[in-house]
């Protein structure tokens, strides 16, 4: 099976005619599948899939890794490109989100319904467990936690039988290809955490090689012991290559390529990973 792996919407790029924003998306095709991952936040997809010489109308899957808004703000404008769209999506996608505390609090939920998107003629496929949506290719579900040293990354909320509650993000889930040479893991945010994913990924699928995790790892905010955690496990597992991108932030991005070289590499808007 060949892969091939197009950023979509990443917070910069170092691209002509491509657009950053703070978001993610990527376009993922395993062979004869597309399936595009995450919308970005707003007016990106679009422009940058034109840029890129992708029609979205031709792309029925997508996959939501969780519900905050940089990650399916344009999930709306994706459906209207036109053709039947499914999407895949944990349950809690509906669910109003918060971050920070106090009157610096401010919902980043997705600004859809379950109404709308039916009005639209989306269908939607909820996937609170892991499961295969085409041959090879599957979406998590619920990540469990494993680490001790790992956490959601952020000041995060959520409604729970009428309480704002801290969230888990319980949703937070990703995509795997299992290709010959090892898994391949599309992440949104990993607010599950990186190595919870990648551990998860192996157990069901009984494939212990990593060929490659790409997108966030919401690291953004990690402490030196967290950081120091990740890279001796990344570097246990043999990650062949890590592509973090979104919410890894500067700082967690040069401490992975100092320790594991090139081996990682910084995602933006525009690039193209070839498996």
């Amino acid at each position: 099976m060949e892969v091939d792996i197009t950023i979509l919407v990443e917070n910069a790029t170092a691209m002509p005619y491509f657009q950053g924003e703070y978001g993610f998306s990527t376009l993922v095709k395993a062979g004869e599948k597309a399936i595009l991952f995450d919308t970005g936040s707003g007016r990106a997809l679009l422009k940058n899939a034109a840029a890129a010489g992708v029609d979205l109308a031709e792309i029925q899957d997508l996959v939501i890794s969780h519900v905050h808004y940089v990650h399916t703000g344009a999930l709306i404008p994706f459906i209207k490109t036109g053709n039947h769209k499914r999407i895949y999506a944990h349950s809690n996608v509906f669910a109003r989100r918060y971050t920070g505390s106090g009157w610096l609090r401010r919902e980043i939920g997705a600004d859809f319904t379950a109404g709308e998107l039916a009005s639209l003629g989306a269908e939607i496929v909820f996937t609170d467990d892991f499961c295969e949506i085409s041959p090879g290719i599957f979406v998590t579900g619920t990540i469990p936690r494993y680490t001790d040293f790992e956490d959601v990354g952020g000041d995060f909320w959520t409604y729970f039988e009428g309480d704002l509650v801290p969230d888990d993000l319980a949703d937070d889930m990703a995509l795997i290809i299992n290709h010959p040479l090892g898994l391949i893991i599309i992440s949104g945010c990993a607010h599950a955490g990186i190595i919870n994913t990648i551990e998860y990924a192996r157990l069901k699928t009984g494939q212990p090689k990593i060929l490659a995790f790409i997108g966030g790892t919401h690291l953004i905010s990690a402490s030196d012991s967290r950081l120091a955690k990740t890279v001796a496990a990344l570097r246990d597992l043999d990650v062949q290559h890590l592509i973090v991108c979104h919410c890894t932030g500067f700082r967690a991005a040069a401490i992975l390529f100092n320790e594991l070289g090139s081996r990682v590499v910084r995602g933006k808007t525009g690039m193209q990973f070839h498996f």
